[in-house]
């Protein structure tokens, strides 16, 4: 692989594209083969397999048959994401966010795609684990002058990425407080949106990290994971669909920041409250070890969610390091 930047952003050179091509047929292929592919030796063609490994595509090796891909993953047809101005691709990275945080320089709209992450983050801490090709995985950055107008901007975006792949064709889609997509009832994807205070005001990133492929879902990367998880289905298995919907999801950002800076969250709560997979549901919130039971009213104004509690007493939670889970899942009260 070859490195283009910092943070490990690396893109595969064209005799690892050579062999990532012939191996897409999901069969075995001698090194022979594969060296006469890339016009060079066998021990060139085990070199070239260890640095796509680093990208997250994993190989079957065989004495006798060569290698074979452990799943075929897709890939962005890189042509067309050229289409939008300000779009970067790279193939490895460890984190689209930390990439862009570390270059306040870049404008507004600027976009980071990654078809693996080796550092992927969550929230809380979490790792967000990936697969080459698995993943929809981008960030997007922006800039307001207070910190104050950020407020909003993981409800804006949840609201955004939903009403986009509802108008795909995505079905059972919606959304929990404050940053988790769901489809069917089961986490498909998230949102991470961190920020840097400078001299010209507040520079933010969305990160967004959606789950399209299903074979991910029963793959060894997830088995320690400690929730059910689902997939977008509209993302298919075809680069060049996967990737006008990369570049759709990216124009639904453009047009609902430009409605957010005008006229702010309010556009937005009655979409999300529409769409709230637990609204109207007995859940508790965990913060800091402490539960608080009680009903899901959905968001306020300002994108806080309201919990009437076992007192019948409305309460409003804001951001924070906060769990929210339904009943059924509730830690023990005793």
């Amino acid at each position: 692989m070859r490195s283009v930047g910092p943070i490990g952003a690396k893109v595969f050179s064209p005799d690892e594209l050579k062999i990532l091509n012939v191996l897409s047929d999901g069969r075995f292929h001698s090194g022979v083969e594969l060296g006469e592919v890339i016009g060079k030796t066998r021990s060139s063609v085990l070199h070239n397999i260890k640095n796509i490994a680093e990208s997250g595509i994993c190989f079957n090796r065989v004495v006798g048959r060569g290698y074979q891909l452990q799943h075929v993953p897709c890939f962005y047809d890189k042509k067309s994401l050229k289409s939008r101005d300000g779009l970067l691709f790279f193939d490895c990275i460890e984190s689209t966010n930390t990439y862009l945080l570390g270059r306040t320089d870049v404008s507004n709209g600027t976009v980071v795609v990654a078809a693996f992450q080796n550092g992927g983050k969550g929230r809380r801490g979490r790792k967000f684990i990936s697969r080459y090709g698995d993943q929809i995985m981008f960030s997007y950055a922006c800039r307001f002058n207070e910190i104050a107008e950020v407020s909003g901007l993981s409800i804006l975006a949840g609201v955004s990425i939903v009403k986009t792949l509802r108008a795909a064709g995505q079905q059972n889609i919606g959304l929990k407080w404050p940053n988790d997509i769901y489809v069917s009832g089961k986490k498909a994807g998230g949102i991470l949106v961190e920020t840097t205070c400078d001299s010209d005001g507040v520079f933010v990133v969305i990160g967004i990290g959606l789950n399209v492929e299903r074979g991910f879902l029963f793959s060894s990367e997830i088995h320690n994971i400690d929730r059910e998880l689902n997939t977008i289905d509209v993302a298919g298995n075809d680069g060049s669909r996967r990737t006008d919907l990369l570049l759709r999801l990216c124009e639904g950002l453009d047009a609902d920041l430009t409605v957010y800076r005008s006229k702010g969250l309010a556009p937005f709560t009655d979409y999300f409250n529409g769409c709230d997979v637990f609204s109207g549901k007995q859940v508790v919130l965990t913060n800091d070890n402490v539960n608080i039971f009680g009903t899901c009213l959905g968001i306020s104004p300002s994108g806080s969610l309201i919990i009437r509690d076992e007192n019948n007493i409305k309460r409003e939670i804001f951001a924070g390091d906060i769990s929210l889970r339904p009943v059924s899942q509730e830690p023990s009260r005793g």
